[in-house]
């Protein structure tokens, strides 16, 4: 197993970020919009299952994506990425610890449906 983390950054994911646009009545308005596709690492950090509401289940799964310092020019927390169709959510982010030029992304995983439209 390699231990070099960059070498590891196999998946490509693309980056969405809120941006301003306007209607054409003027109209301020917020859309996600993608703004690049860069190289990471996901690793499922944890999940947990809730019965609610009789017998519907609510599933939460976080990830934990590493990209390299400077791939996501503008993190933030109000942005997502999707990796094969499926939507992560970011939650917070921090710095590597141990390495200076990666940064960690914690998100949630979003399970969307054509009922969902």
């Amino acid at each position: 197993m390699e231990n070099n983390i960059l070498g590891r950054l196999r998946h490509r994911i693309d980056v969405f970020l809120k941006a301003e646009d306007k209607t054409e009545f003027e109209e301020l308005t917020y859309d996600y919009k993608k703004v690049s596709s860069v190289w990471a690492e996901i690793v499922p950090k944890s999940g947990k299952e809730n019965t609610v509401g009789g017998d519907a289940v609510q599933v939460s799964v976080t990830h934990k994506i590493t990209v390299r310092n400077g791939a996501v020019k503008e993190p933030r927390n109000d942005m997502y990425f999707v990796f094969k169709g499926q939507k992560y959510e970011v939650l917070y982010f921090m710095p590597h610890y141990k390495k200076n030029d990666l940064i960690e992304f914690y998100c949630k995983l979003i399970i969307e449906t054509e009922e969902d439209y």
